[in-house]
Parts: structure tokens; C-alpha cells; sequence
């Protein structure tokens, strides 16, 4: 049987992120076709319908299943509605990539994965933190052991909030949709790279806030990670912030890592020997260390899809960022530290 070549793709939600990541990614390449997507929301069917005219639009997922025959869908709704997104696309014989956070509970998240291995389909958790030229630089220089043994992670991640913004609407505010604030949506970006860079996850002390914005759900929040190998880290998230340090640090026994999003990749060697180098020496390694981001995420997705690149944002990946997460929300709810099992 030949190798298909085209692959029919499909969103279910047709938001902010659908229009401006994954239906522009399956639109752009040329080894998929953007066939059709999903919303119940009439104003997304007639965004769709100026951006991309051809895809066919459908009020609910099982109308689209049931008239489409697709190979790829990308789950792009509000947090709640992941999981009965993800088992329609597996059940109708679908790869699927489903935005962050993979779910709002970890026994959510644990049948997703569990029917993407029985379906024997590809299913990918979209952290697209991975995919910029800086952190892909920064877990290189971290596996060559570059700035010798990592002992202190820091990500701080922050903007004005989706919503005025990018978002088209205010679900990512409401409590039951989104099952978080900033800590989960940003916050999961932070604790994926975190893991990805720097290992397992023991315990974790949180706060958060809601500070700024009227809303039910975090608008800032801050934790502290102990990690397996002893090395501690700090991630700062927010949804109220003006410009500031957007990006991550990384401190070792031999020298250091700043990924500046804004600005540049720089890294720093000497000894961590409490004050008593004289000499420091800094180099520069990326200018654009944001490049990648969105667009680099859809081609890693399709390659994976045509067999050119192993999967790695994988659904233990998704599991794993989620425990950490639900843990931080614990750990402020109770006002203690939360080990994870």
C-alpha cells in the first residue's frame, strides 16, 4: 500500500489559537490539506470563512466526523473539553495534537494517553517553548554538561493577559472552562521546560493570586521546584505584566545560560565558588533566541506525522507537566509544600 503524502486535517475549536498556529500550519504545508474544522460559536465560522475558505465548518465534532474523512486533528478548545476532543479524534482514527494543558485532571489526562496507545495513534501536546532556538540551545548545551552540573532553573514568563488581547474570547477567566489561571496556561509552558531541561519533579511550594484583574481564576502566581537531581528552580507567571525579562536561566557549577526571549542567548562561564572568580567570560550564542515558536511547531507536527522526526512533546510529557501543576495549586490551597508521587 503506498505511503499516503497528503494528510486530511481538522481542528475542533476554531479560536485565537487554531487561526493563528495550527490551521495556518496545515494550511502552509504542503503534505497536509486544512479540510475542515469545528466550533459552535457563528463568529469563528465566518473568521474561518475569510481566512481559509475552503475548509468546511461544522457546529460539533461528531458532525464533522461523521461527513469528513480525516487523518490529523488538532484539539484547540477551552481547557475543559481536551479530553472529549482528543477520544472522538482517536475513536475516528485520527492522529491528534492537543493544545496545553493537556487536560484539568490528571485521571483525564491518563485516558487520553491510554486511548492514543490502544488506537495506536499519534497523540502530541503542543509546548511550544521547546520548538524556540533558545531553549533548543540550552538543552543541547545542558546535555553536553557546558556549564557543568545545574543546581538553579529560573523561567519567568508574563504578559498582559489573553483577553483584551489575542484571545477572541473570556473563557481562559472562567473557572470550570479553564480549571486555572495564569499558572495553568502559562504556567505549564514554564513546568514543561522546567522537566525537559532539568529532570523529575519531587515537590513544589506555590502561591497564587489573582491580583490585577477581576477574574475568578490566578492572574499571577509563583513557585518553587525541587527537583530529583537536587537542583532547585524558580518560575514566575503572570497575566498582568508590562515588558520585562520574558525567558529562563540556567545556573551550573561551571557557568551559566540566559535565554532572553527579547533579546539574546548568552552564556557565561566560570566556577560557582562564592565570589572568588575574578574572570568571567561571556559569549553570545543566539540573537533571535524566540525564533521558532508556532510555525516550528506545525512542522515538527507533520514530520512526526510523515515519519521524519520522532515524537517527543508526548502525552507522559503532558501527564507529567499537569501533576507539577496541580500540585502548585495544592500546595497554595493548603499553604505547604506538595511532594509528587
Amino acid at each position: 500500500m503506498a505511503k499516503k503524502t497528503v494528510f486530511s486535517a481538522a481542528t475542533i475549536g476554531a479560536g485565537a489559537i487554531a487561526q493563528h498556529c495550527h490551521m495556518p500550519g496545515y494550511a502552509k504545508s504542503p503534505h497536509t490539506e486544512l479540510a475542515a474544522f469545528a466550533d459552535p460559536v457563528s463568529a469563528r465560522h465566518k473568521e474561518i470563512k475569510k481566512l481559509f475558505p475552503d475548509a468546511r465548518g461544522y457546529k460539533t465534532h461528531e458532525e464533522m466526523f461523521a461527513n469528513e474523512q480525516l487523518d490529523v486533528v488538532s484539539v484547540c478548545t477551552p481547557n475543559k473539553f481536551h479530553k472529549d476532543g482528543v477520544l472522538a479524534a482517536l475513536e475516528a482514527g485520527c492522529h491528534v495534537l492537543c493544545e496545553k494543558p493537556m487536560a484539568t485532571t490528571l485521571k483525564e489526562a491518563q485516558v487520553m494517553r491510554d486511548a492514543a496507545v490502544k488506537a495506536r495513534k499519534k497523540l502530541m501536546i503542543g509546548f511550544t517553548h521547546r520548538t524556540f532556538a533558545g531553549t533548543q540551545k540550552c538543552k543541547e548545551l545542558l546535555k553536553q554538561r557546558a556549564i557543568g552540573k545545574p543546581f538553579m532553573l529560573r523561567v519567568r514568563f508574563a504578559h498582559g493577559g489573553p483577553l483584551p488581547g489575542w484571545a477572541k474570547d473570556d473563557w481562559f477567566y472562567n473557572k470550570e472552562l479553564a480549571a486555572g489561571g495564569a499558572m495553568l496556561d502559562m504556567g505549564i509552558h514554564a513546568i514543561d521546560l522546567a522537566l525537559w531541561l532539568m529532570g523529575p519533579v519531587e515537590a513544589v511550594t506555590a502561591k497564587t493570586a489573582t491580583i490585577v484583574k477581576r477574574i475568578e481564576v490566578d492572574d499571577n502566581a509563583v513557585l518553587l521546584l525541587e527537583f530529583k537531581s537536587g537542583a532547585l528552580g524558580y518560575i514566575e507567571v503572570g497575566w498582568t505584566s508590562k515588558p520585562g525579562f520574558t525567558g529562563l536561566e540556567v545556573y551550573g557549577t561551571n557557568g551559566s545560560l540566559i535565554c532572553d526571549y527579547n533579546k539574546e542567548l548568552q552564556m557565561c562561564g566560570g566556577k560557582a565558588s562564592a565570589g572568588q572568580d575574578s574572570v568571567l567570560e561571556w559569549k553570545t550564542l543566539d540573537k533571535s533566541p524566540a525564533k521558532g515558536g508556532w510555525p516550528a511547531e506545525m512542522v515538527e507536527w507533520i514530520d512526526i506525522l510523515r515519519g521524519k522526526r520522532r515524537l517527543t512533546m508526548t502525552a507522559q510529557d503532558g501527564i507529567d507537566a499537569l501533576a507539577v501543576a496541580l500540585a502548585a495549586y495544592k500546595s497554595c490551597d493548603k499553604g505547604k509544600r506538595v511532594t509528587i508521587a
